[in-house]
């Protein structure tokens, strides 16, 4: 009779600026216990300026990878796992749209800074950089954001980045 070998892996920070924050349409995945562990750990803003915009037809928060452009974006810092992680590779078409990347963020003043994992936007048309540039995400109904399970096969969202609604 053997223990149970308790499998631990290390937590790694991500900062999520979109519509994983808490309060907004995606924070379910990360509450939810069966795609890993996450804990809130504390409110951030990136160390320096990029582009936060809603793109698609289902205005869907992208940061773009284009330092110095934009505003300091501020969003959470939560504790993960592995398992969590992946989970959030896949949702977020990690390999089609998105890269994860380390980056440093800012926890407040006199407390420095933290190297998070975050979600970037590395190839974009350039349209995106002409959307208004966002300090922070909150959900709206100007520009409801549609859940994964809503989508429609017809318009994925990396096929959808062009996308410009007709006002």
């Amino acid at each position: 009779m053997g223990q149970a070998k308790k499998v631990s892996s290390a937590l790694s920070k991500l900062f999520v600026y979109g519509a994983l924050k808490y309060g907004q349409p995606s924070n379910s995945i990360l509450a939810s216990s069966g795609n890993g562990y996450a804990k809130f750990w504390c409110k951030a803003t990136t160390t320096q300026k990029l582009p936060l915009v809603i793109a698609t037809r289902y205005n869907i928060p992208f940061l773009l990878n284009k330092p110095g452009v934009g505003y300091y974006v501020t969003g959470e810092i939560y504790e993960v796992d592995d398992r969590m992680l992946n989970s959030l590779d896949n949702l977020e078409d990690c390999e089609e749209i998105y890269t994860r990347e380390k980056h440093d963020m800012n926890i407040g003043v006199g407390e420095g800074t933290v190297p998070c994992w975050v979600y970037l936007l590395q190839k974009y048309p350039e349209n995106l950089l002409s959307l208004r540039y966002l300090s922070g995400y909150e959900n709206s109904t100007t520009h409801p954001y549609i859940m994964r399970h809503r989508r429609t096969h017809k318009h994925p969202a990396q096929d959808d980045l062009t996308y410009e609604a007709q006002n």
